[in-house]
């Protein structure tokens, strides 16, 4: 049989809670630095938003929507927003 050890730590509550924020608060900085990469890497007339597509392709939102779930659209997901890489919208069309 396996035998495992623990370790029992106390902490105060403001221990606790400056060891999440700081967790949480790196986790952040790591995800907003890749958000920034990839804003960084495509300019803004590189990316579309759904309401650019949709009107670029004349269907409704409900359509795009559609697209997407079935993978004949890719889209990203960049700080909450909802975007397409135009290249990828204009290949579509040929």
């Amino acid at each position: 049989m396996k035998e495992s050890t623990y370790r029992v730590l106390e902490f105060t509550r403001e221990d606790l809670e400056r060891l999440v924020k700081e967790a949480l608060s790196s986790e952040f900085q790591k995800m907003m630095g890749m958000i920034n990469n990839i804003e960084g890497n495509k300019t803004k007339s590189d990316l579309m938003t759904r309401e650019e597509v949709s009107k670029l392709l004349n269907v409704s939102l409900v359509t795009l929507h559609n697209w997407e779930k079935k993978k004949v659209l890719v889209s990203r997901k960049v700080g909450g927003r909802v975007l397409y890489l135009r290249d990828e919208v204009y290949s579509r069309l040929n």
